[in-house]
This record gives C-alpha cells, structure tokens and sequence, in this order.
C-alpha cells in the first residue's frame, strides 16, 4: 500500500520519440496538435498535481493508430512519463 509520500513511479521513454517529446514538453503550446517524430502530439494545459509536480496529460497519434492517452510529470528538473494506473494503455 502507498503512503502519502509516494510519488509513482516513472516510465522510461521507449523511443527516440519519446524522448524528444519530453524534451519539448515544457514549450509545447497547449490544446494545439504539434508533430513531433511520426506522432502528432496535443498537450493540455499543465497542472499542479497532488504529488508536488507539474504534470500535462498527452493525446498522441501515430499515422493510423488510435489514439494513445499519457501523463507527464515533472519534478522541477525533467520531465518523465508517469504509469497509467487505470491500465487502460497496457496494450502499447
């Protein structure tokens, strides 16, 4: 069980994509799709989440795929990918 410090954990970034849009994150203008890599990206606005950090919840789109639904977070330094805790992209 986690206690009221735990902050979650974070998800590496799988691909050079992945990387590039946590590079870009914190410019990226928000509600505005942005092509980032074969993605098109679109950021909402961030927001100060219970846990301390600065997260933005991200709609992605490769080519022909649905929709992926992720959540970055930052810890004041970088920005990282946050586990989905409703399991709802444990397919990707």
């Amino acid at each position: 069980m986690a206690d009221a410090n735990d902050t979650g954990g974070r998800l590496a970034p799988s691909s050079e994509a992945d990387r590039s849009l946590l590079r870009q994150l914190p410019n990226l203008p928000s509600g505005a799709p942005q092509r980032i890599g074969s993605a098109s990206v679109v950021a909402e606005p961030a927001y100060a989440a219970a846990s301390g950090q600065t997260c933005r919840a991200l709609h992605m789109t490769v080519a022909n795929s649905a929709a992926r639904h992720r959540l970055a977070c930052s810890d004041g330094t970088t920005w990282f990918f946050v586990p989905d805790v409703f399991g709802s992209n444990s397919s990707d």
